[in-house]
């Protein structure tokens, strides 16, 4: 399912990464900057914050994930 625009996560560190394939960003996030928080291609996903750390809405995330 989808989750809110305005979902919360933990983020814990300064860092972020920058896909080659922008069609790849499937969450992004801003912090100063706009920045890509989820990538996904073919089978695999990624996040760039801690979902087991983001309440609510990490647990939703992860129950997407588990419905995939």
């Amino acid at each position: 399912g989808q989750l809110p625009q305005a979902s919360r996560f933990y983020f814990v560190h300064a860092f972020h990464v920058e896909p080659q394939r922008p069609e790849d960003v499937i969450l992004e996030a801003s912090y100063g900057i706009e920045f890509a928080a989820g990538i996904a291609h073919d089978n695999v996903y990624g996040v760039q914050f801690h979902p087991e750390k983001s309440h609510r809405f990490g647990m939703r995330l992860l129950e997407s994930f588990a419905e995939l």
